[in-house]
């Protein structure tokens, strides 16, 4: 249609110019020369009108080409499963009763809860994108609009809708996206770790140049202000920009090492800036161990040592493991931990409170599952949590996840009293309780994690040529028997674990 479209407008441009040409001149020469104009101009609008279709109609197809894909993908996921999927995206579950064994029933429930969900997110996402194309494509060919619908990424979706609204959306739009908002992509669950890595390295470099000019610009003010920051709050002011620009140069330094990916990068959601940094891919790992941390944790002051921590962790587990597996160690402080200090009295940071644990989880639990729908066969997934990071993790898994195995590592509490609450197989919830930790015996949230049912002891003392962990803050430490054993669980060993 396009080749046509250019043939009749060549073909006009042709008889315009043969007849500008013609050595005729009197009344019947004009009345000749308006009526061919106006055939002319006639044709050169059908010429305007049938190369705006064509190029409506191939927006469509290109655009619609991934959709079908997705469609075809959503129609394969309910094939296998035998599931059935509504007009309206909608998932139905014919299958009442299911032939498992009884110490498979949680894994199979659970799993097949989780296929559910993800796919309902994934076909009605497919249905969004498929009216938007629809809806536009309809406009273009009504009127002289033949633009491309615009792929918006929606942070509050389900991370499966997240990933299949980025496969269907052209290369120009993904391009888009990262070049107009690097942060939204960035910090979006359930696209690919290496495009989420770019978008933030991105977003890194412009927001280092943009706290760098607020910085002057409050310094500036305070250096013309005889009375400092006593009535504009300007010294407030650079005093948080500057712990936000030490908090990016500690992820740079991070970052620096190589073998990193930058899985979120969010100055805008709170006080302080919020990070997650992975040593190893996310999307190819066969094991993936994702740490909490808990009170007093900030980026600006802790990013490097946690993930000194995971890359020592890594290093433990790739003696452990095959050499046909791999390992990736997740440091996630993309919450707003509880402080001491000041914090103590604002309800949303204090330690006394489950409050900023209870904001946090729903972040970790869309991360966690951004990781599944982001690949296209689920890792071998560990979430480790340390001191309130504990209650966080735990607060995560009350809906259904991909989590493997939990590891409570100096815990107040979980949150609870039942560990059957935990979207976690059983005898996959592990806790480990280091001498003189005085924290871990409190029980402040919930019982003493390590005297509930089902709950598996890690050891912290060791038999051999092991260290001990001793107090709240070595469980991770390098060549502790607690670090061995976390390694093990992370590996999917936790046969081998000392309790």
């Amino acid at each position: 249609m396009a080749r046509r479209a250019d043939s009749l407008a060549s073909t006009v441009g042709e008889i315009e110019v043969a007849v500008a040409q013609l050595e005729w001149s009197g009344d019947a020469a004009d009345a000749a020369q308006f009526s061919v104009s106006r055939l002319i101009a006639d044709y050169r609008a059908h010429a305007d009108e049938l190369g705006r279709i064509a190029r409506a109609v191939t927006t469509f197809a290109k655009q619609a080409h991934p959709v079908r894909a997705a469609l075809r993908e959503c129609d394969s996921i309910g094939v296998e499963h035998r599931l059935e999927i509504s007009d309206s995206g909608t998932v139905a579950d014919p299958l009442t009763t299911y032939s498992v064994a009884a110490e498979d029933a949680f894994d199979h429930a659970r799993d097949r809860l989780g296929v559910i969900r993800e796919l309902e997110a994934r076909a009605r996402q497919v249905i969004v994108r498929a009216t938007d194309i629809d809806v536009a494509t309809a406009a273009a060919l009504a009127a002289d609009a033949d633009t491309a619908p615009a792929v918006l990424p929606t942070p509050t979706a389900a991370a499966a809708a997240n990933n299949v609204a980025w496969q269907m959306a052209s290369p120009a739009e993904r391009t888009a996206l990262l070049v107009r908002d690097p942060g939204a992509v960035g910090n979006l669950d359930g696209v690919p770790a290496e495009v989420r890595d770019a978008a933030n390295r991105r977003l890194l470099v412009s927001e280092r140049a943009r706290l760098e000019s607020v910085a002057d610009e409050l310094a500036r003010t305070l250096d013309g202000n005889v009375f400092g920051g006593l009535f504009d709050d300007a010294d407030a002011g650079l005093a948080q920009t500057e712990k936000r620009l030490k908090a990016l140069d500690e992820i740079e330094a991070v970052l620096a090492q190589g073998n990193r990916q930058l899985l979120v990068l969010d100055n805008t959601s709170g006080e302080d800036t919020l990070a997650a940094v992975s040593v190893g891919n996310v999307s190819t790992a066969t094991h993936v161990a994702v740490f909490v941390p808990g009170l007093d944790s900030d980026v600006g002051g802790d990013i490097e040592r946690y993930d000194a921590d995971m890359d020592a962790l890594a290093a433990t587990l790739r003696g452990v493991l095959p050499p046909d597996e791999s390992v990736a160690c997740v440091t996630w402080m993309n919450y707003e931990a509880p402080h001491l200090g000041w914090s103590l009295l604002d309800p949303t940071r204090t330690v006394v409170s489950p409050m900023a644990a209870a904001v946090g989880a729903p972040r970790l639990a869309a991360f966690l599952d951004g990781l599944d729908a982001s690949r296209t066969e689920d890792p071998h997934l560990t979430l480790l949590g340390h001191s309130y990071g504990s209650l966080t993790a735990a607060l995560a898994l009350r809906g259904v996840s991909g989590v493997d195995d939990l590891v409570a590592l100096g815990s107040p509490g979980l949150g609870f009293d039942d560990i059957s609450a935990l979207s976690v197989p059983p005898g996959h919830t592990f806790v480990a309780e280091a001498r003189e930790d005085v924290v871990a015996d409190t029980g402040f949230f919930g019982s003493d994690p390590s005297e509930l049912d089902g709950v598996r002891p890690l050891a912290t003392r060791s038999d051999g040529d092991l260290a001990d962990s001793r107090g709240h803050s070595e469980y991770l430490t390098d060549g502790t028997v607690t670090q061995r054993n976390v390694g093990l669980v992370i590996a999917g060993r936790a046969g081998e674990v000392s309790g």
